[in-house]
């Protein structure tokens, strides 16, 4: 298990809210109240949601602009952490090739 969250949740939930802008800018042409009032309590609650999300982290949401996949990133921070948590590395190595060997 990692510590560590893709930002997909977010970059999902901000396309959506996106999409539902648009379909409001066409509500609005069409003067159609009704559908853009309901649009409108729709993405406020998207916002409110992802606000929500976001402030239940215990920390900020970083942003890594190097490169490698984000599994890449995930595995260099783990391998990182693990020497600030004292852990003999070596050890630590081993312990992740068994259960690599485990899941196999």
């Amino acid at each position: 298990m990692t510590n560590f969250l893709p930002a997909g949740i977010i970059n999902d939930t901000i396309l959506e809210i996106q999409s539902k802008i648009s379909d409001l800018q066409k509500e609005l042409a069409l003067r159609n109240l009704y559908n853009l009032k309901q649009g409108l309590q729709e993405v406020e609650e998207l916002v409110v949601e992802l606000a929500l999300f976001l402030e239940k982290l215990s920390c900020e949401p970083l942003i890594y602009t190097g490169t490698g996949t984000t599994e890449e990133i995930i595995r260099r921070l783990e391998w990182a952490l693990t020497f600030s948590e004292e852990i003999d590395p070596v050890e630590y190595y081993r312990y992740m090739e068994e259960i690599k060997k485990a899941t196999k």
